[in-house]
């Protein structure tokens, strides 16, 4: 077994469990007795959560022909997952089947520690690529990291809708741009 293999089962462990967290909460949410009040915005934002998880996951392929020479390098592809293992777990309530629950206070009570962790989550990717790869961060990446700021900030449905759009377009633009390993 090589490193990567090694760095990247223990990143596949961890994406896991943010994604069996965000999933078991959208079950536990089908269970109870809160359909009327699901918010199209706390479910938006779960589906981003969910896309940055698979979307990180999937990032690490590159790293597989990078020489791992010093454990630090290691740590820096294991944070981010563990900043969007605890965003998955501030974004899902934790609800019973006979709880009610309206998703639009419990998501704007949870708005700082969703998207400063989120920017944490995308400020360490950033710097897992510098520190390992020495690309630098990308206008992109800071123009992400800033937006993410905002809705920690902010009740305004408007911007965590302007913020969410910008996030998904990002999001959606990756996954339909081919990379080099893949020509």
């Amino acid at each position: 077994m090589t490193l990567f293999e090694f760095m990247m089962a223990i990143a596949s462990v961890v994406i896991a469990i943010a994604l069996t967290e965000m999933f078991g909460g959208w079950g536990n949410l089908l269970r109870a007795h809160i359909a009327p009040q699901i918010d199209w915005l706390h479910l938006c934002w779960s589906v981003v959560v969910v896309l940055y998880a698979i979307q990180y996951w999937m990032g690490i392929w590159p790293y597989r022909v990078q020489d791992f020479n010093f454990i630090y390098q290691v740590w820096f592809l294991i944070i981010p997952t563990l900043f969007i293992v605890l965003v998955s777990f501030a974004i899902t309530p934790d609800v019973g089947p006979d709880d009610t629950l309206r998703l639009r206070d419990y998501y704007m009570s949870r708005r700082a520690p969703i998207f400063f962790g989120l920017a944490i989550f995308v400020t360490t990717a950033q710097l897992a690529d510098l520190v390992i790869q020495g690309s630098g961060f990308s206008l992109i990446g800071v123009s992400l990291i800033g937006s993410l700021i905002i809705p920690a900030l902010s009740t305004a449905v408007w911007m965590h809708f302007a913020v969410m759009l910008y996030n998904l377009y990002f999001l959606v633009q990756v996954a339909f741009t081919p990379t080099i390993s893949a020509l």
